[in-house]
């Protein structure tokens, strides 16, 4: 059994989008953490998909029959988000960013800074995976 404590939750208001600004609430204990975050643009925000509920390890894309694992579909065996933020502000216990795909309420596992091993120009990807 593998578990994880969460080290913080996000706050929202309304539907997600990564057009919208939201906060990651980081819980006090971890606040020492947060030190020199301030100094990235950018960050990975790691969260727990707490309303997903796994349906199966195959999809349809675009009239396209592909497995779970090539979609970026919440329905998965371990309900594990991933977004890559933009860190606007950090005050306190709370960094406020963009882009974060994320229920009010969701369960934050980890933040990372974004560098360029993140990075990875132009990647290849099928006709059928059309970014919404």
């Amino acid at each position: 059994m593998i578990s994880y404590e969460p080290i913080g939750y996000v706050e929202i208001s309304g539907e997600p989008s990564r057009e919208k600004e939201s906060t990651v609430v980081i819980f006090e204990r971890f606040k020492e953490g947060l030190v020199g975050l301030d100094q990235f643009s950018n960050a990975i925000v790691l969260y727990h998909l707490h309303l997903s509920s796994f349906s199966g390890l195959v999809k349809e894309r675009n009239g396209v029959r592909v497995g779970i694992f090539a979609t970026r579909s919440p329905n998965r065996p371990n309900p594990i988000g991933l977004s890559v933020v933009e860190v606007l502000e950090i005050r306190g216990t709370k960094i406020k960013v963009k882009g974060l795909n994320a229920f009010n309420g969701t369960p934050v596992l980890d933040v990372k800074p974004y560098d360029k091993w993140d990075c990875v120009p132009n990647p290849r990807v099928p006709k059928w995976h059309q970014v919404q």
